[in-house]
């Protein structure tokens, strides 16, 4: 039988790796996060850790969000994060979904102030049932008014208003002039990179230069236009000249010819109608 040949023992690289500290962003005191094991520092750059925010804050109610922050820097033993991630929990918006109400639900890509591109998913809910173009409308708005408002403010303090409901409130105020709003949220917001190539604007915010007071325009007199005049050898221009000399001639009147009334024929006066005796008178007579 051949005999197999025993293994020397090895390296334990186990027990050369050692424990770092990750320590949370300045947003949160830089509290640490927990502990990790490598073996060379240098790997601990884009290393990932979730941590509940009832953890960092002490707040019981906000134990629906997981923040997943991501190490960017080592120095020593100690890791160095910022926030790659704000999530809810699906639980946690399920509860707020019900009958007669609609859900809006959208992803897309946004610029901070400080250049850093992040992904915002937006929840709304409605508190009625609207119609397809209202949802249109108000899913529209709700693009528009984030993007404009994120790209106002820088990446840390699009975290912390995302952390103490400032920033969902002042969606909902907004929104609800369209329709009845009943729950506005930030279901994701994730760090992508950052844009290159555009330089950063700095905080102070410009300065906007007083437009000129405008006066009132001067009304001109309004010049009426000059008659044309007509061509000389214009037949129109001939008829008016021949029609000025022609002189209208007075219409005579013919007397009324008076008709001699004719003397009208007399009538033969009426003969006298000789009365006959009655037979009575008769025989008065003859007796």
């Amino acid at each position: 039988m051949a005999v197999k040949p025993k293994k020397g023992k090895g390296v334990d690289k186990w027990r050369k790796k050692k424990y770092f500290s990750i320590l949370a962003p300045k947003l949160f005191q830089e509290r640490e996060l927990g502990q990790t094991i490598a073996y060379d520092p240098s790997s601990l750059e884009g290393r990932r850790m979730a941590s509940n925010l009832m953890v960092l804050t002490g707040n019981i109610k906000k134990q629906h969000i997981n923040l997943t922050f991501i190490v960017d820097r080592v120095q020593g033993d100690t890791g160095f994060t910022r926030v790659q991630q704000y999530k809810v929990m699906p639980a946690a918006i399920k509860r707020k979904v019900r009958r007669q109400r609609d859900r809006l639900d959208e992803s897309f890509t946004c610029v901070t102030k400080d250049n850093k591109i992040v992904r915002i998913k937006p929840l709304v809910i409605t508190a009625i049932k609207t119609s397809r173009s209202v949802k249109s409308d108000l899913r529209n708005k709700v693009i528009q008014y984030i993007m404009n408002a994120v790209r106002k403010i820088d990446y840390d303090s699009l975290v912390m208003d995302l952390i103490n409901e400032k920033f969902q409130r002042e969606i909902a105020n907004t929104m609800k002039k369209i329709v009845p709003i009943r729950f506005v949220d930030i279901r994701v917001m994730e760090y992508v990179g950052e844009q290159k190539g555009v330089a950063v604007e700095t905080a102070e915010a410009p300065v906007e230069k007083p437009e000129p007071e405008k006066k009132p325009a001067e009304k001109k007199p309004v010049e009426k236009p000059a008659e044309m005049s007509e061509p000389k050898g214009s037949e129109h221009a001939q008829k008016a000249k021949l029609s000025d000399k022609v002189e209208e001639k007075p219409v005579e009147e013919k007397p009324e010819e008076k008709l001699e009334e004719k003397p009208k024929a007399e009538e033969p006066a009426p003969e006298p109608i000789e009365e006959k005796p009655t037979p009575l008178e008769e025989a008065k007579t003859e007796a």
